[in-house]
């Protein structure tokens, strides 16, 4: 019970996927919805308390997201940081429609945006036709915004439970290892996620079950440690 509750907090960054930046360790409520736009709108607007705050809320788990989702192979060649940074500032771009989208959580909406950078950007390392990162328009407004972003980014690091974590998800089997995300990073619903790999809620939920008792025992095993 130790480990499997261990696993979790990491995955949902209690446990920490950041080692180079931290929010003052008082414990704050989630965002809601409205408050998720609200600090949206102030963040794009330059306002560094705003993004720390969307830090705090979801830069764990997206970097992390955004790592699993391109595997070993392309994390060799493309930059992790370099996503999570064209994400964010999508993001800003487009708050209206997070605003508009009432049945999505802020970390739900970020992770769509990182699937879609994720897809450019393998895209554009496997035909190697055209720079992805240099076709993210930039409102002129969003120029204080970028340099922000990029100084949190920087500071992104992992520490050594993550990896583990990392590593753990790398070796599973690609169902297993989706279920995983699909639930803890981008907040879907079993009913959902079971429309995703043509499975009903209840059996969604068995396999995720399984799915973290399995990671759960590789974290083990890779920390070296027993319960």
């Amino acid at each position: 019970m130790f480990w499997h509750n261990r696993t979790r907090r990491a995955l949902k960054g209690k446990a920490g996927w950041l080692d180079g930046w931290r929010v003052p360790p008082a414990k704050r409520r989630p965002l809601d919805h409205e408050e998720s736009a609200v600090t949206l709108q102030r963040a794009r607007d330059g306002s560094s308390e705003a993004l720390n705050r969307i830090f705090h809320e979801c830069g764990e788990r997206l970097l992390a997201l955004i790592r699993l989702r391109l595997g070993p192979e392309l994390r060799r060649h493309i930059e992790s940081r370099d996503i999570l940074q064209d994400t964010l500032l999508r993001a800003f771009e487009n708050f209206d429609d997070f605003r508009g989208s009432s049945n999505k959580t802020l970390m739900a909406w970020l992770a769509a945006i990182a699937g879609n950078q994720i897809r450019n950007q393998v895209e554009y390392f496997h035909r190697q036709r055209r720079d992805v990162k240099q076709t993210v328009p930039l409102d002129e407004n969003l120029h204080v915004a970028a340099t922000e972003v990029r100084s949190q980014v920087t500071r992104l690091n992992m520490n050594e439970e993550a990896m583990n974590v990392e590593s753990a998800l790398d070796s599973m089997d690609e169902l297993h290892r989706e279920v995983i995300l699909m639930r803890n990073f981008e907040e879907l619903t079993f009913a959902e996620i079971g429309e995703r790999i043509g499975k009903g809620a209840d059996a969604s939920r068995m396999l995720y079950a399984r799915s973290m008792v399995s990671l759960t025992n590789k974290v083990r095993e890779l920390s070296g440690e027993h319960p």
